[in-house]
């Protein structure tokens, strides 16, 4: 995570904030971090798994956009390529943070030295009387859905934790040229253990209204195919033969 500091006009009043940020901050990113509240949208473009948090535990929703750390296939020549464009990419460089006096409330915290912010390119963040502008209102609505969505996501793979329906595995990736490289730290659905739950947990799944992301996710990993076409149209020295899913017993 950046220094962050807290957003004011006293400050900041001159930031401006580059129209393309969000896509400058995705292009390095092989994981999405997405919310279950966008599974469906998220499934039309990326294959989402699971991975978990190893500072707090939690487990967190992700969409694959490339075979390799540092890179994402969605992002060609500074343009979004994917029908959806995740929450997580869209406030960035912004973040909320707590505001130290009460747990529950939060600042709007920004990495002021990132190069996406200036004061002479862009979009401006205050008005001349010092009110947020448009674009600054948008982003801190989506960060205060976020935290919402968040919440939802953790209490969602709780549940699926708690009935064994995670199950980690690895994606082999064997290239053309007979290498293999080995993504770990992801997990999908137990389909098997999905079928052997009693109607009373399926009612309770409904409920909730958990089957269809559950669904989703499985339906995503076909998504795994389309995302070789995108490596190997883009990375012709890599081209990429085949994908395994492996249950990894570790």
């Amino acid at each position: 995570m950046p220094k962050l500091m807290e957003l004011s006009y006293e400050k900041h009043g001159e930031l401006k904030l580059d129209p393309s940020a969000f896509i400058q901050f995705a292009s390095s990113q092989h994981l999405l971090n997405i919310r279950v509240n966008e599974v469906a949208s998220t499934l039309c473009d990326f294959p989402v798994f699971f991975n978990k948090n190893l500072q707090s535990g939690y487990w967190n929703l992700s969409a694959v956009t490339s075979f390799e750390m540092g890179s994402n296939l969605f992002v060609e020549n500074n343009q979004w390529q994917a029908v959806y464009r995740p929450s997580s990419i869209l406030s960035y460089p912004f973040y909320l943070m707590n505001s130290g006096e009460d747990e529950k409330k939060y600042l709007l915290g920004v990495d002021e030295s990132n190069s996406v912010l200036s004061q002479t390119k862009g979009e401006s963040l205050f008005d001349s009387n010092g009110q947020p502008t448009e674009i600054l209102k948008r982003i801190k609505n989506n960060l205060k859905a976020d935290i919402r969505n968040d919440i939802q996501t953790m209490q969602f793979g709780q549940v699926l934790q708690d009935l064994e329906l995670l199950k980690p595995i690895n994606l082999i990736i064997r290239y053309q040229d007979q290498n293999q490289h080995t993504l770990t730290g992801l997990n999908s659905i137990n389909e098997d253990q999905l079928h052997s739950l009693s109607d009373a947990q399926l009612g309770e799944l409904n409920r909730r209204g958990y089957l269809t992301p559950i669904h989703g996710i499985l339906l995503s990993i076909s998504q795994l195919n389309g995302l070789i076409q995108k490596n190997n149209k883009r990375n012709t020295n890599a081209q990429i033969q085949s994908i395994k899913l492996e249950v990894n017993k570790s």
